[in-house]
């Protein structure tokens, strides 16, 4: 049978309720000192980072104004006229690695006996000569053995007669024969 307590103030069991809010108080502080430890950690790592992203800005920003100068400085540059000049210099620099002493060796291997060069004005391109020719020669025959072994060679393309006068017109007794032609200073002679 269960007697009925009849104390004023009746007896309640609170220690456990005590250790369990003495356990979590315990456990409330080591974990806000955990928290505090993981907080200095990081703000230290993290101070480290704002100090290295605050270095790289600073860098970016120096890069970026000379950059900006180099640009600047580029813009000054007289691209046209340094442009023709560059074009100018290749030109007299293909000129000069032209092997003129070839280019005579290698018309005279076509031309005939019969045939006298009068003149030759090459034009130096970027990879071949165009050569304007004026030649003479007695008869219509060698006149076309020339043009015949000019286009037989390699080193020649494009052969391409400008004017031709018979010994009639020319009033010398000589055919006189203008023509242009590509030179090719690379070709392989047979």
């Amino acid at each position: 049978m269960i007697t009925p307590n009849l104390a004023s103030r009746p007896f309640l069991n609170t220690r456990p309720v005590w250790l369990v809010a003495a356990a979590a108080a315990l456990l409330a502080a080591v974990l806000i000192l955990l928290d505090l430890r993981l907080l200095l950690v990081s703000s230290r790592v993290l101070g480290n980072e704002v100090a290295t992203r605050d270095e790289l800005e600073k860098r970016h920003t120096e890069l970026v104004a000379a950059v900006r100068t180099d640009v600047n400085a580029l813009n000054r540059v007289p691209w046209r006229s340094l442009e023709a000049r560059v074009k100018a210099t290749n030109l007299v620099l293909r000129e000069q690695a032209f092997s003129w002493l070839q280019m005579l060796d290698d018309i005279e291997r076509v031309m005939p006996y019969d045939v006298r060069l009068v003149r030759i004005t090459p034009a130096v391109g970027d990879d071949s000569v165009t050569l304007t020719f004026e030649v003479v020669s007695r008869n219509r025959e060698a006149m076309l053995q020339f043009l015949d072994n000019l286009l037989a060679d390699a080193s020649f393309k494009d052969v391409t007669p400008s004017n031709e006068r018979t010994p009639e017109v020319s009033g010398t007794g000589d055919y006189l024969l203008r023509l242009r032609v590509v030179y090719l200073p690379s070709a392989e002679v047979p």
